[in-house]
């Protein structure tokens, strides 16, 4: 019998590599949980701003950002390897972000649009990632388990890339005015935290269905 060994032009069936699409997933699940669930101390020490997050946001970017690199280690196609190159390059990104909201320091109107900016990017890029595990997905014969993902891409796309996208835009323009833009949600917050878990959770029980599609082959 004649065994095929991979190759660019001719990829090991995509199946093999659904176990090893798991834990990578898990590790993204978790991230995003870290980052959801931001409880944040802030004090000041020697007049410098310092803040503490409870749940570690660049914790939570780390573990993402492994996962994504993982996954964009599969060979499933050149659309696929494309877009996974954005959510990395956007989940680097993300760790530097997170850090650096750790130190409370006065921010110029320059540095504040353009993190608005990359917030509005990231945004793309989690709705990039949800459409590339779509692709894995279908080419590895799993359409029912790319349906859930397509569930997933709309919770992102209606509770995270909807109303946050115009919030960053309104704060771009604001910046570019050298108007305050500020909103005090209260105890709404907790309400929000609730409904942004909404799409996090979907994407475990997709990863879920993944793991069940691995075991049953």
């Amino acid at each position: 019998m004649t065994v095929i060994e991979p190759t660019e032009s001719h990829p090991a069936p995509l199946r093999q590599y659904l176990p090893k699409a798991i834990t990578p997933l898990r590790l993204v699940f978790w991230g995003g949980l870290l980052c959801v669930l931001d409880f944040t101390v802030s004090s000041t020490v020697n007049g410098r701003g310092f803040k503490f997050d409870i749940l570690n946001d660049a914790l939570g970017m780390i573990l993402i950002t492994v996962g994504v690199f993982k996954l964009g280690a599969i060979p499933v196609h050149r659309q696929y390897h494309n877009a996974m190159t954005f959510v990395k390059v956007m989940a680097v990104i993300g760790i530097v972000q997170a850090v650096m909201d750790h130190f409370v320091l006065p921010m110029p109107a320059a540095i504040g649009f353009l993190s608005s900016l990359l917030s509005l990017a990231s945004l793309a890029a989690i709705v990039t990632f949800c459409v590339a595990m779509m692709w894995f997905c279908l080419e590895a014969g799993l359409p029912d388990v790319a349906r859930s993902w397509k569930v997933t891409l709309i919770l992102f796309v209606a509770i995270y890339l909807i109303p946050l996208g115009p919030f960053n835009l309104i704060a771009m323009g604001a910046l570019l005015t050298g108007k305050s833009f500020h909103i005090n949600l209260g105890p709404l917050a907790i309400l929000l935290i609730l409904v942004f878990l909404v799409p996090i959770v979907h994407l475990f029980i997709s990863t879920s269905r993944m793991k069940r599609a691995a075991e049953r082959n």
